[in-house]
């Protein structure tokens, strides 16, 4: 893959202007997140405060040429400045994707923005949409990735580039009667403070989580539903108190779920907004400034007659969050 593909698909915003724009959840915006032609999805915080998301584009780029790639959806850090993310080939328009295109690239940002390095890491003949990623050990190099088609979720070893399925159960499959375009596990987190993989479905509805290895990745035990009936939940995150932050795509909401009593609060958006069209992700943000905040993408309703356009918000979260 050429490194100019995938400089064209990660955006780093300067945290200056997110500074600039910021007040009581106001939208961050720049001449990249504002496009109608840009579906914005993942996203990563620097060590500087930058913010590093991936995107698809319409018109899609030469779709059907060998090792060409026209989204990016997981990105992680496994170490400072070390990013990973997945690359494959989903068509904004039918949703339809190439099975067996699906790879992980090392983006290595240490001398960004003069420099940028990039690297496959491995290729996953199997897989079709490689989404989520998380850390499970940075000695190890080890990253769980989901796969929303399969319904899976991936062991890789990024210094090694080996790979195997780690979990896989009902509650990361599809649903039974899903069609061949719906999207199952999405987003997966493992928290410092816990022995347990969470993760969301996107056609269940569900957050749930499993008890994990930490040497081998595999399952430990059976898994359970932490919080149901989140319509179309894609990624999060969780913080110390293990409350989640997540995104829900078609009702267009960014909530919060208390990790003790499952109470769902909206943190912004509505099944109505417009502003916050199709809410694809959050991280939240990393300085002693933004460390309480969360930072969200939206997808912007691409193709739909009130589409706004990718976009970056940032959302104050107040003494909502334990980071």
């Amino acid at each position: 893959m050429r490194l100019s593909f995938l400089a064209s698909l990660i955006l780093s915003t300067a945290l200056g202007g997110l500074r600039a724009a910021a007040s009581d959840r106001t939208k961050m915006s720049s001449s990249i997140t504002s496009t109608p032609s840009i579906s914005l999805e993942n996203l990563a915080v620097r060590h500087t405060g930058e913010i590093i998301v991936g995107f698809r584009q319409w018109p899609d780029p030469l779709p059907n040429r060998t090792k060409s790639y026209i989204d990016i959806h997981g990105i992680v850090e496994v170490a400072q400045d070390q990013f990973y993310v997945t690359c494959g080939n989903l068509s904004l328009v039918t949703h339809i994707d190439v099975p067996g295109s699906p790879s992980v690239f090392h983006v290595n940002m240490t001398g960004f923005p003069e420099h940028l390095e990039v690297n496959e890491v491995a290729h996953f003949p199997e897989a079709r949409i490689l989404n989520g990623m998380t850390l499970l050990s940075e000695e190890k190099g080890l990253v769980y990735i989901a796969d929303s088609r399969v319904g899976v979720v991936n062991l890789l070893n990024v210094y090694t580039g080996e790979f195997f399925v780690a979990i896989n159960n009902s509650l990361t499959n599809q649903p039974p009667g899903a069609d061949e375009i719906s999207n199952c596990v999405h987003g997966v987190h493992v928290p410092k403070s816990n022995k347990y993989l969470y993760f969301s479905n996107f056609a269940q509805g569900i957050i749930a989580r499993v008890l994990i290895h930490p040497d081998t990745g595999l399952a430990a035990g059976e898994p359970e539903i932490i919080k149901s009936n989140l319509t179309t939940v894609e990624d999060f995150v969780l913080d110390k108190d293990l409350n989640i932050f997540t995104a829900l795509f078609v009702t267009n909401e960014f909530v919060r779920v208390d990790g003790k009593t499952g109470e769902v609060l909206v943190l912004a958006g509505n099944e109505n907004s417009t502003e916050y069209k199709w809410a694809a992700s959050v991280r939240f943000g990393r300085l002693a400034s933004d460390k309480g905040d969360l930072y969200a993408t939206i997808n912007g309703g691409f193709l739909e007659p009130d589409n706004v356009g990718g976009a970056l918000f940032r959302i104050d979260l107040g003494e909502l969050a334990v980071v």
